[in-house]
């Protein structure tokens, strides 16, 4: 099944210097989350934001050890996030199966950051 569903997405590659602004994301479909994921998530600095259509942001990066991804889930005009370290592969799944809407049952076991 195809994840057509459209994101707002800004992201930042330091090794390739291309970005997208957060102030001007771009729209990108579902299916090309998780492609992009995996370009992106290759160095500790570079980082991914996803806004779903209620402006919940997801955004992903390596950890310092560029092995595991840490997944933050923030929700629009609230302070502090949920937030996940697990191993690349389990990141790029959920990357790759995005919900419309983004919910705390996304991220299970997250921990709150305040």
């Amino acid at each position: 099944m195809a994840n057509n569903k459209l994101f707002k997405v800004f992201y930042k590659d330091y090794v390739n210097d291309v970005s997208i602004k957060s102030s001007e994301p771009g729209e990108l479909s579902g299916d090309r989350i998780a492609p992009l994921a995996e370009v992106l998530l290759q160095h500790a600095d570079n980082f991914l934001g996803i806004y779903d259509g209620k402006d919940t942001l997801l955004q992903a990066y390596l950890d310092d050890d560029e092995q595991t991804v840490f997944l933050e889930l923030q929700y629009h005009e609230q302070q502090g996030c949920l937030q996940l370290k697990l191993p690349w592969a389990d990141a790029f799944d959920i990357l790759a199966n995005l919900p419309a809407e983004f919910s705390d049952e996304l991220l299970p076991d997250a921990k709150y950051i305040g």
